[in-house]
C-alpha cells in the first residue's frame, strides 16, 4: 500500500500534467480512499467541475482545462474529436459552446448541456494523440469526423488550414479512409481530396472565400481563380475567360476605416480601366441566400 505522501506526490504529478485536474477513478488508481477523496471535498481541497472530475483547490479552466473535463467525465478511452479536436489542432475556431468528444461504446450521439459525446467502436489506438494535454483524436481522423458534422465550405477550410501547419498528411488520411469505408464524412472527405488532386490545393483566406467557392462548384458555374495575383494586384476571386473578379467583402474584416472604403473603389476603377467587370458580395448577401447569389453570379458569367 502507497503512503499517503507517495498518493499526493502522485496526485499532484497528475494533476500538473492535465491542467490541475483529476478524476475520482485515477485517485483510486493511485491509492486514495473513497472517504478521503470525500473528505478532500467537503474541506474544498478537491473542487468538483464535472461528474467524477476535480480540480485541485480551483474551479478556474482555460479552454483545454474545460475541455478534458469533459473528456475525463465521459470515461477511460475518450477523447476529443470532431470539431473540439479540430480546434485543439488549430484548424478550425472553437465556438465555445460545448464540448465534443467520442468515447468507446454504443449508442450513438447524446447531447447534454454543455457537450456531445459520440460512443463507437471504430475508435482504433493509432488515431489518438495527445494535443495541448488533451487526448484526441488524430488530424487524419478528426477530418474524417468533421466531414459528416460541418458543411463542405467548412472542411475545405479545415483541410487548407491542416496543410498550412504542415499538419496534413495524405497517406494517413487514405489509411483512415480505408479503415472506415463505411463511416458517416467518408463521402464528403474523398470528394474534397479529388477535387484538390484535380485542381490543386486553393487557398481561401476566410469562410466566406470558401462559401463563394464552395457555392461556384455546387452550382456548376465556370471553376475561378482564388487569391491569385495578377502582378499587380490580388483578387479574391477572378474568371479571366469571362473577365470577371469577386469581391466578397465582410464589414469586420475587410476594414472599416474610409480609408479601405475608398481604396476599395479606386482598386475597382483601375480594373475597370483594364476591361475588368467588378463584382461584391457582401457576408450577408452570401450567408443569407446563396441562391441568389448563385443567380446573380451565373447571369454576370453568361
Amino acid at each position: 500500500m502507497r503512503g499517503l505522501g507517495a498518493i499526493e506526490i502522485g496526485i499532484h504529478e497528475l494533476a500538473a500534467r492535465q491542467h490541475g485536474l483529476v478524476a475520482r477513478r485515477q485517485l483510486t488508481r493511485l491509492g486514495l480512499g473513497q472517504d478521503a477523496i470525500d473528505h478532500r471535498l467537503a474541506a474544498g481541497r478537491l473542487v468538483r467541475v464535472e461528474r467524477g472530475v476535480y480540480a485541485l483547490g480551483h474551479r478556474e479552466l482555460r479552454r483545454e482545462g474545460r475541455m478534458l473535463a469533459v473528456v475525463l467525465a465521459a470515461g477511460d478511452g475518450a477523447v476529443a474529436s470532431h470539431r473540439s479536436a479540430a480546434a485543439l489542432w488549430g484548424i478550425r475556431p472553437w465556438s465555445g459552446t460545448f464540448v465534443e468528444v467520442t468515447a468507446p461504446g454504443r449508442g450513438g450521439v447524446k447531447q447534454r448541456p454543455g457537450r456531445l459525446v459520440h460512443r463507437s467502436t471504430e475508435l482504433a489506438g493509432d488515431e489518438r494523440l495527445t494535443q495541448r494535454g488533451v487526448p484526441t483524436t488524430t488530424v487524419a481522423r478528426t477530418l474524417l469526423d468533421l466531414a459528416a458534422v460541418v458543411p463542405a465550405h467548412h472542411l475545405r477550410r479545415a483541410v487548407e488550414r491542416s496543410e498550412l501547419a504542415e499538419l496534413f498528411d495524405l497517406r494517413e488520411v487514405r489509411r483512415v479512409l480505408d479503415a472506415h469505408p463505411a463511416r458517416p464524412g467518408r463521402r464528403a472527405l474523398t470528394a474534397l481530396l479529388a477535387d484538390m488532386l484535380a485542381h490543386g490545393e486553393t487557398v481561401t483566406r476566410s469562410d466566406l472565400e470558401a462559401i463563394m467557392l464552395q457555392l461556384s462548384l455546387d452550382h456548376g458555374l465556370p471553376r475561378p481563380q482564388v487569391n491569385r495575383h495578377d502582378g499587380v494586384r490580388e483578387s479574391d476571386f477572378r474568371w479571366p475567360d469571362q473577365r470577371l473578379v469577386v469581391e466578397v467583402d465582410s464589414w469586420t474584416f475587410h476594414g472599416r476605416t474610409r480609408r479601405a472604403f475608398d481604396r476599395d473603389r479606386a482598386r475597382d476603377r483601375a480594373l475597370l480601366t483594364e476591361g475588368w467587370r467588378v463584382a461584391r458580395f457582401t457576408d450577408r448577401q452570401l450567408l443569407a441566400d446563396r441562391a441568389a447569389v448563385a443567380r446573380e453570379l451565373a447571369a454576370l458569367l453568361a
